[in-house]
Order: structure tokens, then sequence, then C-alpha cells
């Protein structure tokens, strides 16, 4: 790990913005957004190999989708991936959106299922997301009748 001493300079300074150089990889990431304009970015998860799992046991109850730590990506879902993955639901990272290649993604069930182990692991309150979908789906049926 590197020196906190640009941090500490550029807080003295009272500037936010110093130049860090540092070596980094190229991986994988599942994009589980939609393009968040405000920031020009998306939100996404780290992926886990399966191979570096623990052993044979563990990786059946991911691919049976029994780890709630561990979103399984079907194989012939992301003929992209040279191995089978699982996105780690715990690994959140916001993107710039012109670094990713979004040919591949989850259906809305997937998503569907993802986003709430997601909500759960960082345990996220959406009962007020919730209680405002009730209420708009309680007045279009109003409005029906």
């Amino acid at each position: 790990m590197g020196s906190s001493e640009p941090f500490v300079d550029a807080a003295r300074k009272g500037t936010s913005e110093f130049v860090a150089l540092v070596p980094v990889k190229a991986r994988r990431v599942l994009v589980i957004t939609p393009i968040l304009h405000e920031c020009d970015g998306v939100l996404a998860l780290r992926l886990r190999r399966f191979e570096k799992l623990s052993s044979d046991a563990v990786r059946q109850t991911v691919r049976m989708g029994d780890d709630p730590a561990l979103f399984p990506l079907r194989p012939e879902r992301f003929p992209g991936l040279a191995a089978e993955n699982a996105a780690i639901v715990t690994s959140l990272l916001r993107l710039p959106v012109d670094t990713l290649d979004r040919r591949e993604s989850l259906d809305e069930s997937e998503l569907r299922t993802l986003h709430t182990r997601v909500a759960r692991a960082h345990g996220l309150r959406l009962d007020t997301l919730i209680l405002e979908r009730a209420q708009q789906l309680i007045a279009a049926a109003q409005q029906r009748h």
C-alpha cells in the first residue's frame, strides 16, 4: 500500500484532487442498473470464478442459487465469459459508462432477484419505495373502477 502523504497534503491545502498513479487490473463485472445520467455511470458487481470457490459442494450451492452472497451466472447466458462465474452480491461498484461493454445482461426476473439480494446484503431500507409503489397501484386500480 502506498503512502497516505498525498491525501494528507490535499487535505491541508483544501483541495480534493491530486494525481495518483496505481496499477489496475481489467476485470469483468455484472452491470445491474441502467445508466445513471447524473453521474454518467452504472452500478455493477464484481465476479468470482467458480474455480476459485472452496469445494464442489460450495459450487453446487451457488449454482442452485442457495448462497445469498453469490448470484450464479448461467454460462449459456454469458458466452463471453471464459469460465463459470457468480456475481459477488456485496461488491457494489460505481463505474463510468464509457468503460463498459454491455452486450450481455440479465433478464428482468434475474435482476429482481439480484436487486433483492443486494438490498438485503447491504441492509438497504426499501420500505418507503414499496409503500409508494403500493399506493400507486391502489390509485390505478381505483381509477379503473
